[in-house]
């Protein structure tokens, strides 16, 4: 056996009596907490039941949109359903004036001509 070998097979016996030598010297007492299962208090999935897709979309529409779900999340309370529904925003230079503000929502600002006045040279 050449000197290389008898060294690699020292050095792994020595690594293998590590874990040995870290056991506790007695086991734990019976004071210690006992043991507890992550699966404690598991409940299995349910699966509720799948509606159609338009009748979801009709009904967040009823309540009025995202903007119900924000105001939910938020704190505030529930409005009345809308109405009307809620145009998309329009482009600026595909119409002359700007769209009107929805209902209740805040104006917005007006935008500067320079988009960089004001700005520090």
């Amino acid at each position: 056996m050449t000197r290389r070998t008898r060294t690699f097979l020292t050095a792994a016996a020595l690594a293998a009596s590590f874990p040995l030598a870290a056991q506790p010297a007695s086991p734990p007492s019976a004071e210690a907490a006992p043991y507890r299962s992550a699966f404690e208090g598991y409940r299995p999935f349910e699966a509720i039941e799948i509606q159609d897709w338009r009748k979801s979309n009709d009904t967040v529409r009823e309540i009025g949109g995202w903007r119900a779900y924000a105001r939910e999340i938020h704190g505030g309370t529930q409005s009345q359903p809308q109405s009307t529904p809620v145009q998309p925003p329009t482009r600026p230079e595909a119409s002359a004036s700007a769209p009107a503000a929805a209902p209740g929502a805040p104006a917005a600002p007006a935008r500067p001509a320079n988009p960089h006045q004001g700005h520090q040279r």
